[in-house]
């Protein structure tokens, strides 16, 4: 006679298989949304009163009179195609970087965190994007599907994102709050990178503001003012672009 099996055991296995069926989506959302990534500079020229270019980049990532390294920092875009609506990056901690922040894990996606950095006078905050693998949201998430997506989340064609990113980014006002002060600026300068063109970017690091302004030159950065904050973050291909599904994260 055959003995019955313990339901207990059943139970068990239908347990970890939902956890591993959950486990596989999470995954394949999570490789579908990093996979191909443009970037996106929104730059902040953000002008204080009585406040010079001297006084306001006197100290490194001291940005119109605002030590970002000792507060969190957190931004608010107006949308200029809805000026009721708000884009918000919430409060984050600034990383000074150095050379290893992007490979021992400091610095990861879902973290309340950007890097900071500077070149050729200009200071710059990269902000990751996106969900980590357990859904934790990275700071620039909503800035990204506002360019990126419809009101139901679905992903834009090129040239709607186009118009999203001049007509309704371009030119808001913007409001840095630090240290329970706030300063207010405006959007003077916006690319998008497509995804075939960032491997030639990431050879730019320490040229990045000529670089953008010499291969889009529409983008406003020729014309940027030296006493400006520049946001780096990173987005996915549009619905209608045609990109490589093989290749990595990281050369993309």
């Amino acid at each position: 006679m055959n003995k019955r099996a313990n339901p207990i055991f059943l139970l068990v296995g239908i347990f970890f298989s939902l956890v591993a069926g959950i486990i596989m989506v999470k995954m394949l959302r999570f490789n579908q949304f990093d996979r191909n990534p443009s970037l996106f500079f929104a730059n902040s020229a953000m002008q204080t009163e009585g406040a010079s270019a001297e006084n306001a980049n006197g100290q490194w990532m001291n940005f119109a009179g605002l030590d970002l390294l000792s507060e969190k920092v957190s931004l608010t875009f107006t949308n200029r195609c809805k000026p009721n609506e708000i884009v918000e990056i919430p409060p984050m901690d600034i990383l000074a970087w150095y050379p290893a922040i992007f490979e021992d894990g400091t610095f990861g996606i879902g973290k309340d965190l950007a890097v900071a950095w500077e070149h050729l006078g200009y200071e710059g905050l990269w902000i990751h994007s996106g969900w980590d693998f357990w859904q934790e949201r990275s700071p620039a998430t909503d800035l990204q599907y506002f360019l990126e997506t419809n009101e139901v989340n679905e992903v834009l064609p090129l040239k709607s994102m186009e118009t999203k990113l001049t007509e309704c980014l371009l030119g808001s006002d913007v409001k840095l709050r630090a240290q329970e002060a706030s300063r207010q600026g405006w959007v003077s300068a916006v690319v998008r990178v497509p995804s075939e063109e960032v491997e030639e970017l990431s050879r730019h690091t320490m040229d990045l503001v000529p670089y953008l302004a010499g291969a889009y030159p529409e983008s406003g950065f020729a014309e940027l003012d030296p006493n400006a904050l520049l946001i780096y973050f990173c987005g996915r291909a549009a619905l209608d672009e045609i990109t490589n599904t093989n290749a990595d994260y990281h050369r993309n």
